[in-house]
């Protein structure tokens, strides 16, 4: 079988049966749906094996609860597909998308991943859409410096990507994590040779208030910040991604900002995540060049003249979190 398609299922009973028929009513056949129910302790777990018992496409393992990560190694291990992708339990794929999409890969046996469109917040008011041109980019640096370019880092959701399954032979998601595609994506992408960006299809990611985006915590931001922060560290070290460094490190000193406003926040790890950014630094010059607002270049000011250093000093006077 050619696709592999990976589907975590932990709480999650109200949107599982819309997920899991978007999928079995994709016109593309030549796949093996692969549910992973991570402890779930409501019906899920009963719902999955109701859909194994109707279709021999699909496939349940049950384990104990691990988190997100997880529950996609699971999935991974066990999948026999020469592709993998993942759908969330309570998001959906859109009709046809893995039928064109397939054809796309199979025609470009070369590509290592395939991106195609997301309808984020689906149905909901702050609705938007995340599109691409088609377009196949080659070379093994230069798929990571378009990447970069094209604010890749945006949009580092593990599902909406099709993936060559080998890619995933040393690679697994850090358990215990969240956010952890944004350290994932990056590693996936840098060890590609080719990708291709697809106008094919979306994916329905649906506003759910239980999920892990809605959910802000000290922890949560921390990995972000920290995966962010590593992200820019390697972009710093590559002269023609210089420009789009400075940009990824101002979205540190925002995420930042974000874990000392956290009422949980942690002082140990706050400290740590003020380590990781004290030594960089962004020229006031270079900072009023950036195409921002003058509200948001003001923001920065402080950062740009005095380093990260200060500005968290001043963050945490503020906010009353670091002594």
């Amino acid at each position: 079988m050619k696709l592999s398609i990976i589907v975590p299922v932990y709480k999650v009973r109200r949107y599982l049966q819309r997920c899991i028929e978007s999928i079995l009513q994709q016109t593309y056949t030549d796949y093996e749906l692969i549910l992973v129910d991570d402890g779930s302790p409501d019906s899920c777990g009963a719902i999955c094996d109701r859909y194994a018992q109707e279709c021999d496409k699909v496939r349940v393992i049950h384990k104990k609860n691990g988190g997100l990560s997880s529950a996609r190694n699971a999935g991974i291990a066990a999948a026999r597909g020469e592709y993998i992708t993942f759908v969330d339990g309570d998001d959906a794929v859109a009709s046809g998308t893995y039928y064109y999409n397939m054809r796309i890969l199979q025609s470009n046996p070369d590509v290592d991943i395939l991106e195609y469109p997301v309808h984020k917040y689906y149905e909901s008011p702050r609705s938007s859409i995340v599109s691409f041109a088609p377009e196949k980019v080659s070379g093994n640096e230069a798929v990571f410096a378009d990447w970069v370019k094209r604010k890749g880092y945006e949009h580092c959701f593990a599902w909406n990507k099709i993936y060559r399954a080998d890619l995933f032979m040393f690679v697994r998601y850090p358990e215990g994590e969240v956010f952890e595609d944004t350290l994932v994506t990056p590693m996936l992408i840098e060890s590609s040779n080719t990708v291709y960006y697809s106008d094919a299809g979306f994916y329905y990611y649906y506003d759910n208030e239980d999920g892990i985006c809605n959910r802000h915590s000290f922890g949560s931001y921390f990995y972000l910040y920290r995966n962010l922060a590593a992200l820019h560290e390697k972009c710093a070290a590559i002269p023609e991604l210089h420009e789009e460094a400075n940009r990824i490190l101002l979205r540190c000193i925002d995420n930042l900002t974000d874990l000392c406003r956290c009422s949980d926040c942690e002082k140990d790890k706050l400290k740590e995540a003020v380590e990781l950014v004290k030594e960089r630094r962004i020229n006031i010059g270079t900072l009023y060049k950036i195409e921002f607002s003058l509200k948001q270049k003001i923001k920065y000011t402080t950062f740009a003249l005095f380093g990260a250093g200060i500005h968290c000093r001043l963050l945490a006077l503020f906010h009353k979190k670091l002594n």
